[in-house]
């Protein structure tokens, strides 16, 4: 395919994303547009500059590009283009009732085709084909069997529902996208540039660097931080995977068992509050809930999930006797100490928020917090020129989220439109024959397949659309439906074999994916329990009184601690598998939703824990006969 080598199309490409990120800085800081307006506009910009800067093959190009991409942009910017400039008209009609003119046809149902191609290009065809699936249900439906049949709809009927309007490739998804999550991504770019990753990689080193696993929990939780921030596990791999993965390596732990633990990683930050990868705004707009009711709820989950993570790597440490750093290697404290000013936009990004203020004027005021402090840092100081290319780098990672959010539209789209979500919790329920667990299992299983390959945000939205009318009529509340879809739509990234996190950890180790995978799966073993904890006691959630909420965190880490030394064969000794299953057993009571079965198994393992500590001593003392 012939291409176009133009330092013009390079810098108007650059000036662009500049454009782009400028705007949303703008609308941010001064009020937002109406919607009408707003959404059209941002995947103006993103869909435009996305085709200038993703070559077919997916890969990310700059001032390079063939006649194809260059008329795919023109067309998008034309399309999207449209459809922005008659935002009051279109804010007006009624839809699928006030006819189409020909323009509207052609520009809308082209826009739908570019959305599906540029989701190609930047996310991958997994999240493509399942949005032409659902496009040929909206048409086909009227054939299927009664159970998931619809009336049928044109092709007139599904471009006015997709493409003018706020129910399709404008909905909710495009509208958080251009609202908060890109300003997000802003601050996340900003952060990174400023160098504050490194300082907090630094800090750790330095204070817990020469301890068991040091590194690697210090890892953990760096990844897990920018994780929260990037939105996209698999992204967050590659920025911090590249310094975490061999530093453990470095330190003797297996490659495959080193990438699982940044994959994640990686995917644990989407999942830990105050950011939860911009699934947080989502929730709390979905539900209509104040932003930090979501953070309280997701709050235990996520302390539990990293602290299985930890124990992981401490028991595998302990198992093969791997050691911390050494002192020489270590930064200095003092030295890290002197950097760690660039850390405050984050409590700045906090306070904000806490003092009531929207999350995206947090991030906002954060991203100027963040610029002031990089000029007392010489290295990293953010003059004008450094300043627009920070802007550019956002600007470009923009356009994945809003591609997917676009393609993520699509579904929902459809969703609504036919009433699948309705008929698929009949669906559900008639195979579960009545059966909760078994119903649970499913939706389980349906959220990990729907949410593979996409981000946080859209997986979250796909497995709430399909998965939540089904938790709801089996009588469970809404805040835990939403949360039981969502994690286990996130948990997807790990899970094969579409775990795009994996495959990012797997690149970088040099590693195989599935082998990377399947490690991940049993570090993170802890997330595919809690759901079904908080899903029957929303104690978890930090809902009800204080005495259940702390009766039911205690026993859920008395239990994380039994999954962790069952899973990695390890507790103040190495344990045969008979120990480790009577340990697991004990796990599965302390879980169970009953307050006997957790006595049982709290008191069990308790009695377990003792004997493997007394058991640890006696053989160490054989070692060294002076051992008290």
């Amino acid at each position: 395919m012939t291409s176009i080598q133009s330092p013009v199309i390079k810098w108007l490409t650059s000036a662009g994303f500049v454009a782009f990120g400028c705007y949303h800085l703008w609308t941010t800081a001064f009020g937002m547009p109406v919607s009408y307006f707003h959404r059209p506009l941002f995947l103006t910009f993103a869909i435009t500059l996305g085709f200038l800067v993703y070559s077919f093959n997916g890969k990310k190009q700059l001032g390079t590009v063939s006649w194809l991409d260059l008329l795919l942009a023109i067309a998008a910017a034309v399309c999207f283009g449209s459809i922005t400039h008659d935002y009051e008209m279109i804010s007006e009609r009624l839809a699928m009732v006030d006819e189409l003119s020909n323009w509207q046809l052609w520009t809308g149902g082209v826009a739908v085709l570019l959305v599906l191609e540029i989701t190609r290009r930047t996310v991958g065809a997994a999240l493509s084909i399942v949005a032409i699936v659902a496009l040929g249900y909206a048409f086909l439906g009227l054939y299927m069997p009664a159970m998931v049949a619809h009336r049928g709809f044109s092709l007139v009927d599904v471009i006015d529902h997709l493409s003018l309007g706020l129910e399709g490739i404008f909905a909710i998804p495009v509208g958080v996208a251009s609202t908060y999550i890109v300003v997000f991504i802003i601050f996340g770019t900003f952060l990174e540039k400023s160098g504050a990753g490194d300082v907090m990689m630094d800090l750790g080193k330095a204070v817990a660097g020469h301890y068991r696993g040091g590194p690697a929990k210090i890892g953990v939780l760096t990844s897990a931080f920018f994780g929260s921030i990037s939105g996209s596990a698999a992204a967050n791999v590659y920025a911090t995977g590249t310094f975490t993965i061999p530093m453990m390596k470095k330190l003797g732990y297996d490659k495959g068992f080193a990438g699982a633990v940044e994959a994640s990683s990686s995917t644990g930050g989407q999942l830990m509050p105050p950011v939860m990868g911009a699934a947080a705004f989502l929730m709390a707009d979905i539900l209509g809930v104040p932003y930090l009711q979501i953070c309280k709820a997701a709050l235990i989950p996520s302390f539990l999930y990293f602290f299985s993570l930890i124990l992981m790597i401490d028991f595998e440490s302990a198992r093969k006797g791997l050691k911390g750093l050494d002192r020489g290697s270590q930064p200095r404290v003092r030295d890290s100490l002197k950097r760690s000013y660039l850390l405050l936009p984050i409590l700045v990004l906090l306070v904000v928020m806490l003092m009531g203020y929207t999350p995206y004027w947090a991030a906002f005021v954060a991203t100027g917090s963040t610029i002031v402090l990089s000029f007392f840092n010489r290295d990293n100081r953010m003059g004008p020129v450094r300043l627009i290319q920070t802007l550019e780098v956002a600007a470009q990672r923009t356009v994945l989220i809003a591609s997917a959010c676009a393609a993520a539209g699509i579904i929902i789209g459809v969703v609504t439109l036919t009433g699948i979500g309705l008929n698929l919790t009949s669906v559900i329920i008639t195979s579960s024959g009545g059966i909760t667990l078994i119903a649970l299992l499913l939706i389980m299983i349906a959220s990990i397949i729907m949410g593979m390959g996409t981000p946080t945000t859209v997986a979250y939205v796909i497995v709430a659309t399909l998965g939540v009318p089904s938790l709801t009529q089996l009588g469970f509340s809404v805040l835990a439906s939403h949360f039981f879809v969502f994690y286990f739509g996130v948990l997807s990234m790990v899970t094969p074999p579409v775990a795009v996190a994996a495959y990012a950890a797997a690149e970088i180790a040099e590693d195989s994916m599935m082998k990377i995978g399947f490690i991940a799966v049993k570090l993170c073993f802890v997330a595919f329990v809690i759901p079904f904890v908080f899903i029957f006691n929303e104690g978890l959630l930090m809902q009800g009184s204080w005495t259940n909420i702390l009766m039911v965190l205690l026993t859920s880490m008395v239990g994380v601690v039994a999954i962790a030394s069952s899973f990695q064969g390890w507790l103040f000794l190495n344990l045969g598998w008979i120990q480790r299953g009577v340990v697991f057993v004990c796990a599965v009571m302390l879980f169970i939703p009953s307050d006997l079965y957790s006595l049982i198994g709290l008191a069990a393992f308790l009695c377990l824990l003792a004997l493997f500590f007394f058991k640890a001593r006696q053989e160490k003392s054989k070692i060294s006969p002076g051992y008290t």
